[in-house]
């Protein structure tokens, strides 16, 4: 499974982490569902009407990911701190890092943490789903990102949202953004789906093996070192010194 997704990383790397970073309405892993009981007119009436928030919301980032991609990706080779301003200015509040972080956690592990671990954790996530942009960027080829279709259940606000990747070069491939409802009424992505693999599913395994087995400062260390060393690499030319000590530099 890991190949596969490895394999497919190569193709969807510009989406998975531009989109931060970048599941299953059934699972619980995310949230504790609140399951809201209504009539099923005022149902069909929330859906259409959440459902059209979202395919607006999403039908705004992909365009302008796509966008800045196309135009702006030799800049931004050149740049990363430019591109790590695009990112977090209107990228990284697309998505849900805390729920990410708990669900490769496991919701148990994640609740024993206090505030300052998990802010470490979804810090440390969040920067490697930075860093998959990164990587993405310098994978990019044209690829054009489309919302294909929105699926939400208002009743435990959960839902996602089918991609379609346009490729110059390959064949059309589609995947999902598997979105939630937060506390806020704002759907934030939490996962990336391709053909029933999803991100969470493949890395979960190995953050939690490292948290059982060297404990949450060697998890969250071991994530810092690796994006740090990318970081690195990326800031070492970096063409206007006077960046330098802005992120990711």
């Amino acid at each position: 499974m890991i190949k596969i997704f490895s394999l497919t990383r190569l193709l969807i790397d510009p989406l998975i982490a531009v989109l931060l970073s970048l599941w299953l309405i059934s699972m619980p892993s995310f949230a504790d569902d609140q399951v809201v009981t209504m009539s099923v007119g005022e149902k069909v009436s929330q859906e259409k009407q959440q459902k059209t928030l979202v395919q607006d919301q999403f039908v705004a980032v992909l365009a302008d990911v796509t966008e800045q991609l196309s135009t702006g990706r030799s800049a931004y080779l050149n740049d990363p701190v430019a591109y790590y301003d695009f990112l977090v200015t209107s990228v990284v509040n697309h998505w849900d890092s805390a729920s990410t972080s708990r669900a490769l956690l496991g919701k148990q592990a994640f609740l024993e943490l206090d505030q300052a671990q998990r802010s470490a954790m979804i810090n440390a996530v969040e920067q490697t789903l930075i860093r998959y942009a990164y990587e993405g960027l310098e994978n990019y080829s044209g690829q054009v990102f489309k919302v294909a279709d929105v699926v939400v259940n208002v009743d435990v606000g959960r839902g996602w949202v089918q991609v379609v990747m346009e490729s110059p070069l390959l064949p059309d491939i589609n995947l999902d953004l598997l979105i939630k409802r937060n506390e806020q009424g704002h759907w934030r992505a939490v996962d990336v789906r391709v053909k029933g693999i999803t991100y969470v599913k493949v890395k979960k395994y190995q953050y939690r093996n490292l948290l059982k087995e060297q404990g949450l400062n060697a998890l969250v260390q071991s994530l810092a070192d690796k994006n740090k060393a990318h970081f690195m690499v990326l800031c070492k030319n970096l063409m206007d010194p006077k960046q330098m000590g802005r992120k990711p530099c």
